[in-house]
Order: structure tokens, then C-alpha cells, then sequence
């Protein structure tokens, strides 16, 4: 029996499992692909990533020390996960039933993927998921924004203090009416286009053109780089019947990022504490991790293990 598995590839499961170790747990990290955000981001930011994104170096290093110790790899589906006497029972497609002692959950989120003619010749270069992670290379530059979301507001926002020009398109402009949508309404460099949904994406000259429509309208954006921003879709199935999530399905966690569960744990973008930098989600990792060495020496104090 496990100590910890940890479920994730991951920043957050990477350092986690690097803590966990560093302790002398008997920990196991189950992934289907190693990265995490590292992974799709590069997918989406081509090889230039490295020098766009803060902590990469360290969730490389973190990669190879989790992974180069025997035993403490798994690549796997996790199917389900259940608790009987105090022992979670990790279904597994291809290495049966894990069994552990604690469990914790750093399986990140998959952005909303903008369905629309033009993207997937685009996404490598002028397109992207992660407005956090690139809003600093945009000065001076137009950009679209999609998605009338909070995360698609605080985006935009953070574009406008360095672009040129901000389009916000928001096709269901949920947000809107928040302290911060009214802002942006007010702000020089900002145009909010409430209704309009992209129809299509071209790669220009110097850019891209993004067609947009409401209502019979069009308009063409002639833009450098567009950030989508439609929502997130948190990789929590394997454990929803278990804990409390939610109604998007995050995994309500208190700043311990203990759950409702003892013994089951969750941290990175997975969690209801929400953070996008790898920097952070390494923080939530090692916390959780550290979280739930807590846990397990509390148990042996007792007796229980």
C-alpha cells in the first residue's frame, strides 16, 4: 500500500510528488501525460515557450527527479477512485487497483477550444489558452480577447495595461455587468463587442483578420495575437461522486487544500483555489503534499497506520 498517490502530470503533481518523496513517503504519481500546463501550452506556444513562461525550468527539473526514481512513475488512466476503512482504492485502465493511504488530486483543467474555421492553422503562433501567461509580449499590439467569462474580463484588463487595442468579443457576456466588465468599458484602449461571436480566423500579413457577426453585422478585427478565454472543464471525474465539488465541477478545497474527504487532497488548476501560473500550481503542490505528510503523521501518532 501507497502512502500517497498522486494523480497528475503536472506542475502541482510534479512537486508534490518531489515532496512527498524528499519525506520518504512511499508515493506513487498516476499520469496520462507528463507537463500538465507545460504540455498544452507548448503545444500552443511552439518551442518558443521557454522564454514566456515562469517556472518552466523548474517543472522540467521536477519532471526528471519524479520521474528517474523507480517506482514513483505510473502511466496510466485513472478510472475511479473510492475510500473503504480509511484505504482509497485508485481504478486504474492498465495497472488494476492502487491502493493508498491519502490521495491527491492535481489533474488540471482543458480550456474551452474556440471551434471556428482558421484556429488550428493559428494555434501555434498567434492564438492562444493562457492570457496570464503572455500578456507581457503584447505591447504595443492589437489583440482580441474571447469570452464574456470573469477569467475573459481579468484578461482583457491585464492586455489593456500594455496593447495597443483590446477587443473583447463576447458572445455570452456573462460577466459583463462586474465591477471590472464596467471598467473595461470606460477604458481607452478597450472595445467591448457584447453579442458578437468569431467566425472565422485568417492569417494576415502582419497578423491575423478575426471576423466577428451579431445579428446580421459583420466586422473584420485586423489583430497581432488572439487569446480565447471561454472557460475551463476541470479533470475531476475520477473522484465527483466522492467529494464536494462545485457547480462547474472544481474541487472544493480549503487553503490547506484538504477536501471534504479526509485524506483526499487537491491542488492545481483541478481545485477551487485557481491560480493558471506554474509557479503557483508548483506552491499548491508542495502545500498540499506537505498537507498530507501532516495527515499521515497524525495517523501514526494515533496509531491508525
Amino acid at each position: 500500500m501507497y502512502d500517497l498517490v498522486v494523480i497528475g502530470g503536472g506542475p502541482a503533481a510534479l512537486a508534490a510528488t518531489f515532496y512527498a518523496a524528499s519525506k520518504q513517503l512511499d508515493v506513487a504519481m498516476v499520469y496520462e501525460e507528463l507537463g500538465g500546463k507545460i504540455g498544452w501550452l507548448q503545444s500552443l506556444a511552439g518551442p518558443d515557450l521557454h522564454a514566456y513562461l515562469p517556472g518552466n525550468e523548474l517543472a522540467h527539473l521536477l519532471t526528471i527527479r519524479a520521474t528517474t526514481q523507480g517506482g514513483r512513475s505510473i502511466d496510466d488512466c485513472v478510472l475511479s477512485v473510492t475510500v473503504s476503512d480509511s484505504t482509497f482504492n485508485i481504478g486504474t485502465a492498465r495497472h488494476g487497483t492502487l491502493q493508498s493511504r491519502t490521495v491527491l488530486v492535481a489533474t488540471g483543467a482543458t480550456p474551452l477550444q474556440l471551434q471556428v474555421p482558421g484556429v488550428a492553422e493559428l494555434v501555434e503562433g498567434s492564438v492562444g489558452y493562457s492570457i496570464s501567461t503572455y500578456a507581457h509580449v503584447v505591447r504595443d499590439q492589437s489583440v482580441v480577447v474571447v469570452g464574456g467569462t470573469a477569467r475573459a474580463l481579468s484578461g482583457a484588463a491585464e492586455l489593456a495595461t500594455s496593447a495597443r487595442q483590446v477587443y473583447l468579443v463576447a458572445p455570452n457576456p456573462v460577466a459583463m455587468n462586474a465591477p471590472l466588465g464596467q471598467a473595461l468599458r470606460q477604458h481607452p484602449k478597450a472595445e467591448l463587442l457584447d453579442g458578437w461571436e468569431v467566425t472565422g480566423v485568417v492569417g494576415a500579413h502582419e497578423g491575423i483578420d478575426v471576423m466577428v457577426e451579431r445579428q446580421g453585422q459583420a466586422r473584420t478585427l485586423s489583430v497581432q495575437r488572439v487569446f480565447v478565454a471561454l472557460g475551463l472543464i476541470p479533470n475531476s471525474a475520477m473522484v465527483r461522486s466522492l467529494v464536494k465539488t462545485d457547480a462547474n465541477g472544481f474541487i472544493l478545497v480549503n487553503r490547506f487544500h484538504e477536501t471534504s474527504v479526509p485524506g483526499l487532497f487537491a491542488a492545481g488548476d483541478v481545485s477551487s483555489i485557481f491560480g493558471e501560473h506554474v509557479l503557483t500550481a508548483i506552491g499548491d503542490g508542495a502545500r498540499a503534499a506537505m498537507t498530507a505528510y501532516d495527515y499521515l503523521l497524525a495517523q501514526r501518532v494515533v496509531g491508525c497506520v
